[in-house]
């Protein structure tokens, strides 16, 4: 009798147990997620990546490779991995100050060794696609796929996503990375227009964002945990997310932002530092509603400024999202070579705008203006540094 009633008690606390792991939000999570990979459901697995992400570590290390189209069997690739490529020196610099923030804890032995692997990988990739150029910033993605997946298959995913996602940035010249960063203030105007006036007044343009767009904010966060939130949210969406993303910060900060003294260099100081202090889930959110709001294209028109037919977020739907097999991934990989090895964009989509925006016009030709001196100051330099220089600037007057 003892024996049944104990027994009963046992099966009673299983079912409780059950109930509760059922109501609880994180396993309801994870079994769609699982129920997705089981069901090899792309669709599925990039709305649970936008909408709350992949929970987990342990989890992201199987759904990543799968948003990835990851493959065992041989892959498409440019070049050989026994020719060094042009920007090999810029790499070993870049290598040697990573690490710093994340993981934690990390003593000079094991630092060291990471750096080493970090170094395989990034020259795995630039090697493998000799076309692509090297970018300040680049390794900081590859670091956040190193310490996720091991030198080994970060060395295959950071392929893919160097040729799908990060392209633009990787082109000969800046200039597609320019028109994506003069979005930023095209879509703060169009969603909180005293901000954007505020911002304007300042004199300040949207390079404090520059290193959150190129970097996906693995540069600027020093949580690995945050970082891979985002991660899950851009690998799940069209490779223009990182600005949608930037938008999100800075309206989820408007009233300190209004609250500054309006003059440039605390203006763009305090941009500059804004992901440190973010709530991730929120920015994550508010960035998935921008999107709905303001697709791809539409942003392209209503902020004059059209990307380029060959753009990474123009073709990412017929180049990436169609991708079923191996075959079709190897074909894709040959078309977008032949767009690597083009010197410039020179074929912009049409808009249904008639008339550009004369200030976001403006605001473009300053990025162009100055884009090379930025790029090594926003990434390599100090903020100190940055903020004299913009405020003895000619470029914001």
């Amino acid at each position: 009798m003892k024996r049944k009633q104990k027994n009963r008690r046992k099966q009673v606390k299983k079912r409780q147990d059950k109930i509760a792991a059922y109501e609880n939000e994180e396993f309801k999570d994870i079994f769609r997620i699982n129920q997705a990979l089981r069901m090899k459901d792309y669709g599925l697995l990039r709305e649970i990546g936008r909408q709350s992400g992949f929970v987990s570590d342990p989890v992201r290390r199987r759904v990543w490779p799968f948003l990835l189209h990851y493959s065992e069997r041989k892959v498409k690739r440019e070049g050989s991995l026994n020719i060094p490529h042009k920007d090999e020196e810029q790499v070993k610099l870049d290598v040697t100050r990573s690490f710093n923030t994340y993981p934690k804890n990390v003593d000079d032995q094991e630092k060291e060794k990471l750096q080493g692997q970090l170094h395989r990988v990034i020259i795995h990739v630039l090697r493998s696609y000799p076309s692509l150029h090297y970018y300040q910033g680049f390794h900081d993605i590859c670091s956040v796929f190193l310490l996720l997946f091991g030198e080994k298959y970060a060395c295959q995913l950071m392929e893919r996503v160097a040729l799908f996602y990060l392209r633009d940035a990787m082109f000969a010249t800046l200039e597609p990375v320019m028109k994506q960063l003069t979005m930023i203030d095209s879509l703060i105007r169009l969603e909180d227009n005293e901000l954007y006036e505020f911002i304007m007044e300042a004199g300040v343009l949207p390079y404090y964002a520059l290193s959150w767009v190129i970097t996906w904010y693995s540069h600027d966060l020093s949580d690995l945990e945050k970082i891979a939130r985002l991660f899950d949210l851009i690998l799940s969406s069209n490779p223009l997310m990182p600005v949608y993303l930037a938008v999100a910060t800075v309206i989820s900060k408007r009233k300190q932002v209004l609250a500054l003294p309006c003059d440039t260099s605390t203006v763009h100081s305090f941009l500059t530092n804004l992901a440190s202090d973010t709530d991730i889930d929120t920015v994550c959110e508010q960035a998935h509603a921008l999107e709905a709001r303001y697709g791809i294209y539409e942003l392209q028109s209503l902020s004059t400024i059209p990307l380029d037919q060959f753009s990474v977020v123009n073709r990412f739907e017929q180049d990436y999202l169609s991708i079923d097999t191996l075959e079709k991934y190897n074909e894709k990989v040959s078309e977008v070579i032949r767009i690597t090895r083009q010197e410039k964009y020179d074929k912009p989509i049409e808009l249904t705008a008639i008339k550009p925006h004369e200030a976001t016009q403006s605001t473009l030709n300053k990025l162009l203006m100055h884009k090379e001196i930025y790029t090594v100051f926003t990434i390599g330099a100090s903020l100190s540094i940055l903020a004299l220089w913009i405020a003895n600037s000619s470029l914001i007057r």
